[in-house]
């Protein structure tokens, strides 16, 4: 059954909805198989995802629950009713954290995502788990980024990266900047400054 907090996402993640609609005998049925009673109160919301799902209650209601028509009655409700509610992850922001071991190797792979109804939407850093279990209401992107060699180059590379990524994602660059991550090789003219900028702060 559905959780409350996807029953919230249903209600928030829309392109319209009607309120305020009563049951006829035995036309709905719970997610357990039990008929609704008649007259109870309940609307339908047509989601970004493109599912006409039937909720009773109204909007602001706390204990609305997912019921289905016992005989779908139009052609978008046969059509989406062949799916069953899934159940879907919310990817989280999570920050990448290259170890020792991959700043040895150079590069990592990067994971982020945005609302796919927001063009100019906030972007976010995933992790691969959340990258492979996608969530429709996401759009997503993934590429390679270099943490470690000589600053022109890593700065070169990663800028194009950049540039090729913000097509589709164009508020990439709010959250990511060519240098992010990068660390200099040991014992160069950069990894040298910056132990002296350390012991100035000290």
């Amino acid at each position: 059954m559905a959780t409350k907090q996807e029953i919230q996402n249903i209600k928030t993640n829309i392109e319209k909805t009607i309120q305020g609609l009563q049951t006829n005998l035995k036309e709905f049925r719970y997610e357990n198989g039990g008929f609704v009673k008649p007259n109870t109160l309940y609307s339908i919301y047509y989601t970004l995802t493109k599912q006409e799902i039937y909720l009773t209650g109204i909007q602001n209601s706390s204990n609305s629950r997912i019921i289905r028509k016992d005989k779908p009655d139009t052609l978008f409700s046969q059509y989406s009713n062949i799916k069953t509610f899934v159940r879907q992850d919310y990817p989280k922001t999570t920050p990448a954290n290259p170890s020792e071991s991959d700043y040895r190797i150079g590069r990592i792979t990067r994971y982020f995502t945005k609302k796919t109804n927001e063009v100019n939407g906030k972007v976010f850093e995933i992790t691969e788990k959340d990258f492979g279990n996608q969530n429709n209401l996401y759009d997503y992107t993934a590429f390679e980024w270099r943490i470690s060699g000589k600053k022109l180059e890593v700065n070169r590379d990663n800028s194009a990266t950049l540039r090729n990524v913000q097509s589709e994602f164009p508020n990439i660059t709010k959250t990511v900047f060519p240098l992010q991550l990068w660390i200099p090789p040991k014992n160069s003219p950069d990894d040298v400054q910056n132990k002296l900028n350390r012991l100035k702060k000290t």
